[in-house]
């Protein structure tokens, strides 16, 4: 009697054992991926520490070495240093990596968000010749799309873990970080579970994410204006504080009453109490938190995200740094 033979099971079960590894593989290619990222953020805002650091030791050591206010020069004006000047000159910065990184970041966001239309539509073209839905994006990955080939091409490395497409979709999705990205991984996964022919699929797909950035572009285009009109606005408040604070307050400063002071509605106040360099330090406060809501709320209106407007309110707020410390 012949023994029964194992061989099937035996290449079944080194079937599953593989494709089990290059999900975990995949798995571990996402995390580390998500980690990196995570990793690069922290390593910004922990340089941003120490650039605030060292300006604050800075400050204090200037300030135990010249007295409480220090003066300091820049485009040949002098500006005098207190120990709130100081730490606001530190604050401002210290955001600037930040805000150069989410910079970086937005730009890559939109080039990826442009090149997903042209991604879809070569899938779409790929399988004219009956191919399946991972081949032709296998033979897309092959042009080039900017940020986008990069994440293609790990999208790639996965399937060929055997990762599933949809997981591997998953793992696109993430580490490309954009909501068109999510929604175009979201209908090509669809279309996949749904089969059928892919040219038509990827085409509805590709003109429904055309839709989409037609509809994006068009908000834009309406909300880039009132950016122009945020600053436009912060410079008449600057001009105006500076208009006030450089003739009215200054006059008024100067000005002797005798000690008498002023009555208003029967409480007396003298305006002589009111040192010049405080007037300009409430007005310098007021501007900075203007600069930096008015920043972060343009960025919330152009983008749809509050961090890219970090680089407005960074820079609103250097440039009220800079006009009231060296021209006030």
């Amino acid at each position: 009697m012949s023994e029964p033979n194992t061989q099937p099971n035996t290449t079944l079960g080194a079937s599953a054992r593989e494709a089990s590894k290059g999900k975990a593989r995949g798995r571990i290619s996402g995390g580390v991926m998500l980690v990196v990222g995570k990793v690069t953020r922290k390593l910004v805002w922990v340089f941003s520490g120490l650039i605030f650091a060292g300006i604050f030791a800075w400050g204090l050591v200037e300030i135990g070495l010249n007295g409480p206010s220090v003066k300091l020069a820049f485009i040949g004006r002098t500006g005098n240093f207190t120990f709130d000047r100081f730490l606001l000159f530190a604050g401002i910065l210290s955001l600037i990596p930040p805000s150069i990184m989410y910079f970086i970041d937005s730009r890559r966001r939109d080039s990826i968000d442009n090149n997903i239309p042209h991604l879809i539509r070569d899938i779409a073209d790929a399988g004219r010749s009956g191919m399946t839905l991972t081949r032709a994006i296998e033979i897309s990955s092959e042009r080039d799309y900017g940020p986008l080939t990069k994440e293609i091409k790990r999208l790639i490395a996965k399937i060929s873990f055997r990762v599933p497409l949809e997981r591997a979709l998953q793992y696109f999705a993430d580490s490309t970080g954009t909501m068109l990205s999510r929604r175009s991984a979201m209908l090509i996964s669809e279309a996949n579970k749904s089969g059928g022919d892919i040219q038509e699929s990827m085409e509805s797909v590709a003109k429904h994410v055309q839709d989409i950035q037609y509809l994006e572009r068009k908000r834009r285009a309406t909300l880039r204006p009132f950016i122009g009109v945020m600053y436009i606005s912060f410079a008449v408040f600057l001009v105006t504080v500076y208009l006030l604070i450089s003739s009215f307050f200054t006059q008024l400063a100067n000005t002797n009453f005798g000690g008498a002071g002023a009555s208003v509605g029967g409480v007396g106040f003298n305006f002589v109490s009111l040192p010049l360099d405080k007037i300009t330090a409430v007005f310098l406060y007021m501007a900075m938190i203007e600069a930096a809501f008015a920043g972060l709320v343009g960025g919330k209106m152009a983008t749809g995200y509050i961090r890219d407007g970090l680089k407005h309110a960074v820079l609103l707020m250097l440039i009220c740094f800079i006009v009231f410390v060296f021209l006030i």
